[in-house]
């Protein structure tokens, strides 16, 4: 009975098993009968399209902007130096880091007690220069009085000579008479000879007192200066920095003890590169009326600058040329030298070309256009300025072309597209307002950035120097800072 049992339950899985293998072989069969009916038997792959975005070109007139760094400096520096050693025995109370100080204003003094006693001895040897003159000119008066008397008498005696030779040529007079006569007149010549030397040496002692006296008007004059080299005066109004020394002190000769500054006299000194130099004055245009935009801390519409200078040397270890641009006194008020600044310089206009994001070409300078039927066709054009995220390129034959505004690696010639036009206008140039707190921790994260280029560093700070930052540059930083 068991056996029975068995035997029929195995007939029954074995008609099962084969029941359900033929349904499946109807299943398969039906299927392949269906995909022929359908006309699936032969396949064939679609062609993919990519969504673009495309702008038209239109020539236009750009001015290049050239975006750089520089530093405050003071036109107008004056070293207050000690000129004699000594003591320090008066300090004015401005005397001070930062202190403000006038023109004419007594800054500091040394120990003046050796230089005062050199000035009086000079002062009395110039006294006793003048009275020498003065002496030399009494004898000169009395020397020529004294000639005028021996010249009067020698013409007496001489007078007094013929007299005796006449009386003698008629033998009325003596010989004795006219040998007496003839002694008295050569006596009163030797006598005026005798006055002519002393009147000599009278004008001769005048020389020399006037020589003394110059002598000694020199050594007062040079006395009289390092007295007054003792005390140190503002030269003109500024502000005192580096600033030593104590009430008391002893200091050495030429020792600095601080510098003064001229505030209304600051300048911007900033450095750009040959090429850069080299376009900004290739049309014989003076680089002094380039409009330079000088902005302080990042922030702010910035100040108008005049370019005033150009370095007569790169200098070692240095590149490039360094430019000096004067600023406004009363608009920059604030400002001290040592400043860190933006400066923003523009270049000579462009005319006949296009304005592009730095996204729509290669590094080789290689574009994509569209073409018959929305397929991209590859042109070369000519890069003339890369600013910040934009290049401006030369119109060449792109004009009236639809040209693409982001290459992707999947793009090339050939490939067929999807252009948005209305997206590509919605997108150009869209910026995003931030505060100013939220632009400084972003500055701040840009500059402790280590990793960055120099490069990409100084075009970002530049983007961020406005309340209005580029939606690109502003989502790619606050998800890498958190927000």
């Amino acid at each position: 009975m068991r056996f029975m049992t068995r035997s029929l339950m195995g007939l029954f899985l074995a008609g099962l098993t084969v029941a359900l293998l033929m349904a499946a072989g109807m299943v398969v069969l039906s299927s392949f009968k269906e995909d022929e009916i359908a006309g699936h038997g032969a396949r064939s792959a679609r062609e993919r399209v990519f969504v673009v975005n495309v702008m038209q070109i239109e020539p236009t007139r750009a001015t290049p902007v050239i975006r750089t760094f520089g530093e405050v400096i003071s036109g107008r520096t004056l070293e207050l130096r000690a000129a004699s050693g000594g003591s320090l025995v008066k300090i004015a109370d401005s005397f001070r880091e930062g202190g403000l100080v006038h023109e004419g204003e007594l800054l500091f003094q040394t120990d003046p007690a050796t230089s005062q006693a050199k000035a009086q001895l000079s002062a009395t040897e110039l006294d006793e220069a003048k009275a020498e003159l003065s002496e030399a000119n009494e004898a000169l008066g009395l020397a020529k009085d004294e000639l005028r008397a021996a010249v009067h008498q020698y013409e007496l005696r001489q007078q007094a000579y013929k007299r005796q030779k006449s009386l003698r040529e008629r033998g009325i007079g003596t010989e004795s008479a006219l040998e007496t006569a003839a002694l008295s007149a050569s006596s009163a010549e030797q006598a005026s000879l005798a006055k002519r030397q002393s009147l000599a040496n009278a004008k001769s002692r005048i020389n020399r007192a006037k020589i003394a006296l110059s002598r000694s008007q020199i050594n007062h004059h040079e006395a009289q200066r390092i007295l007054n080299d003792t005390s140190v005066t503002a030269k003109f109004d500024g502000v005192l920095s580096d600033v030593t020394g104590d009430l008391g002190g002893l200091v050495n000769a030429n020792e600095r003890l601080a510098r003064l500054i001229d505030p209304n006299a600051l300048e911007v000194a900033f450095r750009i590169t040959s090429a850069e130099f080299m376009r900004m004055t290739a049309q014989k245009l003076s680089i002094n009326s380039a409009k330079v935009i000088v902005k302080f801390n990042g922030t702010g519409e910035g100040v108008i600058a005049t370019i005033d200078r150009v370095s007569a040397a790169v200098g070692e270890g240095k590149t490039g040329r360094e430019l000096f641009a004067s600023l406004d006194a009363e608009k920059v008020s604030n400002a001290r030298p040592g400043d860190f600044v933006s400066v923003t310089l523009e270049e000579p206009a462009l005319d006949n070309v296009v304005i592009l994001p730095s996204t729509a070409a290669s590094a080789t300078g290689d574009v994509l256009v569209l073409g018959e039927n929305d397929r991209l066709e590859v042109m070369k054009v000519e890069i003339l300025r890369k600013q910040a995220d934009q290049i401006i390129v030369s119109l060449g034959k792109l004009k009236g072309r639809e040209i693409v505004l982001e290459r992707a690696p999947q793009l090339g010639a050939g490939i067929k597209v999807n252009p948005r036009r209305d997206e590509a206008v919605k997108n150009k140039d869209q910026t995003v307002p931030v505060s100013d707190e939220l632009r400084q921790r972003m500055i701040a994260y840009v500059e402790a950035n280590k990793k960055m280029p120099v490069d990409l560093k100084r075009s970002i700070l530049g983007k961020l120097n406005s309340p209005q930052i580029p939606k690109e540059t502003y989502d790619r930083i606050t998800s890498r800072m958190g927000g």
